[in-house]
């Protein structure tokens, strides 16, 4: 099972419960698989640990108070050194228990952010052709960059800053109800407010969250658009046009963002003033309730301690609600992602359109690839190709030609499993598409596009993805055969030398030709050329051609091409 399967599976998947902010955190908190319970024991010991710093210094502070009172009764210093030396010895030990717990709470914290990181990358790679085509890479980018990280946030510090505050308020209140439950009573009613004040800012953040969300990804595009597109800025002079696009979208976030911290400050004021208002209650119960000898002086002055305490952590709880609600609604836009259908193993056999039902296709006799009866339309609505047939006999090499839309490029997108057939069905090798899986399909058919992609790795190492474990040996005979070796070796690094971004540092020519050599090293006994020398000038052309002829020798070859050059080369021109 993949990794993005297992961990979603684990998980859980998008039901009617997990729509809202509860569900979206309990499905993060899955993600961290065994390390959640560890993660959650140690933030209990963290809270435990810094409310138990606060009870000792309130009991030592009660004792002394206490006996202030009663110095008559007694000498006011007699153990009080004892004391004091037990309450530092065991605050030391405390502060060794906080230190190993905050180390596995981080290590944890990381280890799921790294699940989300990985499970949201292998996802990528799962995903059907179609969302690439069919989607910006600026959403793609977003999802993967932005929502991801502030997902990841809610495990680096949002949970621990709402549950951590939390269960210190349990704690305190405990302490505090065994010195004077009828103080705390009216002390935790007087707060409970404050709930209900903070909670009227979870909506507003959200939804700015995922406006916030929407436009980072319109940014995203702009930078993508202006290092994609930089020569055309600088021919057309396009730099004023782009950057003034960016900055407005920059303007945008800014604006949204300044409401975000503007809607922090005041709910930051007003959790302020409830501390305030919080103090003066205090102080009223305070002289009402010893006057009337509910309780003693010290156990007030133990509780005013601890209730500060308390207070500030309400105040946090109430503070990071809200925001761990917008980085829950980036979780759930990771988890949308991450639920888009993936491209199955194999496709299911496609159902004829005729209206006597399925029909028995059969392929060419000696044909390597037979092509039968296919309809394929991308939009379901205007077919690019219908009822198309094609037999490619073995060992042959097969050009297609014909004007842009006629379905050319369509036609090897669907000999490599990139989409389904609506209609028809293909045959290679005598067998039916269904019947492979789709990576032994893949394995089966080597591929140079019109641009050919390269990595910003080492030559050697892009030539080398054409099978990976091949040895150095292999790669230069691939690329001798390729007509590109004498070229690498002039080169200062030689076959370690960078290809750069997309493999910009190199001409189009020196692409195409180690694009030639990563094919001829992964030995496919099939062979798809997508008007492979269309952008290179005559000399390269001459070059890559020569590649090209040792590349299709004894092989099944479809070409997709224009010039009368290379299907020259073709045993049979099929025009659409």
């Amino acid at each position: 099972m993949a990794f993005s399967d297992a961990i979603l599976e684990q998980c859980g998947s998008e039901d009617a419960d997990s729509s809202n902010d509860l569900g979206i955190l309990w499905r993060m908190l899955k993600m961290m698989k065994g390390g959640f319970f560890r993660y959650l024991l140690a933030i209990i010991t963290m809270s435990v640990v810094l409310s138990g710093f606060d009870m000792i210094t309130a009991l030592l502070l009660k004792n002394i108070i206490s006996r202030v009172e009663n110095k008559e009764q007694g000498n006011l210093f007699e153990g009080l050194f004892q004391e004091g030396a037990a309450c530092v010895g065991l605050g030391l030990l405390l502060l060794l228990v906080y230190a190993a717990a905050f180390y596995v709470y981080t290590m944890e914290a990381k280890r799921g952010g790294a699940n989300l990181q990985k499970a949201l990358y292998a996802k990528c790679m799962r995903l059907p052709y179609s969302y690439y085509e069919q989607n910006q890479s600026s959403d793609f980018m977003s999802k993967v960059i932005y929502d991801c990280e502030r997902a990841c946030g809610i495990y680096g510090s949002r949970f621990r800053r709402v549950l951590m505050p939390f269960l210190m308020m349990i704690f305190y209140l405990i302490s505090m109800l065994w010195l004077s439950w009828q103080v705390t009573l009216c002390l935790f009613g007087a707060s409970a407010a404050l709930v209900v004040v903070n909670g009227l800012f979870i909506g507003p953040m959200q939804r700015l969250s995922r406006e916030m969300s929407a436009t980072n990804v319109s940014i995203t595009q702009r930078i993508s658009d202006i290092l994609s597109g930089m020569e055309q800025i600088k021919i057309f002079s396009l730099k004023s046009v782009l950057v003034d696009r960016y900055v407005e979208d920059n303007e945008k976030f800014r604006r949204k963002q300044n409401r975000m911290n503007l809607m922090s400050a005041q709910l930051d004021g007003l959790n302020q003033l409830f501390e305030l208002l919080g103090s003066l209650v205090f102080i009223a119960l305070g002289i009402v309730f010893v006057s009337r000898d509910v309780t003693t002086v010290d156990n007030l002055a133990a509780i005013y301690l601890l209730y500060g305490s308390m207070s500030w952590n309400f105040l946090q709880v109430g503070l990071y609600i809200p925001s761990m609600a917008s980085y829950l609604a980036n979780a759930k836009r990771v988890f949308a992602f991450m639920e888009l259908p993936e491209e199955p193993e194999r496709y299911g056999e496609a159902q004829s359109r005729e209206p006597n039902g399925k029909r028995v296709y059969r392929q060419g006799a000696g044909s390597e690839i037979s092509i039968c009866d296919v309809t394929f339309s991308y939009d379901g609505i205007q077919n690019v190709l219908e009822h198309f047939n094609l037999d490619i006999p073995k060992g042959k090499c097969v050009a297609l030609k014909g004007e842009s839309g006629r379905g050319k490029s369509t036609i090897a997108k669907l000999i490599l499993g990139l989409y389904p057939v609506n209609a028809g069905e293909i045959f290679i090798r005598g067998k039916a598409f269904h019947e492979y899986s789709l990576a032994e399909v893949r394995k089966l058919i080597g591929y140079v596009s019109q641009e050919p992609y390269l990595y910003d790795v080492s030559i050697a190492e892009n030539i080398r993805y054409g099978r990976p474990d091949a040895c150095r040996e292999d790669i230069i005979n691939a690329a001798k055969l390729a007509n590109v070796h004498e070229f690498i070796q002039k080169l200062e690094k030689g076959y370690e030398t960078r290809a750069g971004e997309r493999g910009n540092l190199l001409s189009g020519g020196q692409r195409q030709r180690i694009a030639i050599a990563r094919a001829i090293l992964k030995g496919a006994p099939i062979l798809i050329l997508d008007e492979a020398t269309s952008a290179l000038d005559h000399k390269s052309e001459q070059l890559v051609n020569e590649a090209l002829d040792r590349l299709m020798e004894g092989r099944t070859t479809i070409v997709i091409a224009h010039r009368a050059s290379t299907l020259a080369h073709a045993d049979m021109v099929v025009e659409l």
